[in-house]
């Protein structure tokens, strides 16, 4: 089987469940017009671009940027991303319940707003890391 993962997003109004992963780019533009836009309109790339095979890494990656971007469903992110060997092995062998990794708030009225971009927490993250790899803050651009 070729590891040659790709994900694409709605990005004409909030994506929620329009979000889908697909092995190989014949798959994922089939999925993009059954599933987000029958005009093939939508955001979307590779999963693991320049390396052999998505790994968590990867995951963790889109779960920083294209989810709450496109404000993909939580359920739907990790249902798809579960189509990833990877990511299916961490869930087989998580140290929680499956349960714990789909939606399941202790407050389920209270919805958390997506924080705007704010070059501030960009600068705080980028010192955090720096102390935390020890290395200079020269490396990131704030």
């Amino acid at each position: 089987m070729v590891d040659n993962w790709y994900w694409a997003a709605a990005n004409d109004a909030v994506a929620g469940d329009r979000f889908v992963i697909a092995n190989g780019q014949d798959e994922l533009w089939r999925r993009v017009r059954a599933e987000i836009a029958g005009d093939e309109r939508c955001a979307w790339n590779a999963v693991h671009r320049g390396k052999a095979t998505a790994d968590l890494s990867d995951i963790l990656d889109l779960m920083f940027t294209v989810a709450p971007t496109y404000r993909v469903s939580h359920n739907r992110f990790v249902i798809e991303m579960a189509q990833i060997p990877a990511f299916a092995s961490f869930l087989r062998n998580a140290r929680a319940d499956l349960g714990n990794y789909v939606s399941n708030s202790v407050f389920p009225g209270e919805l958390i707003a997506v924080e705007p971009y704010s070059a501030d927490a960009t600068r705080k993250l980028g010192v955090a890391v720096s102390r935390t790899l020890g290395i200079d803050a020269d490396w990131f651009d704030y």
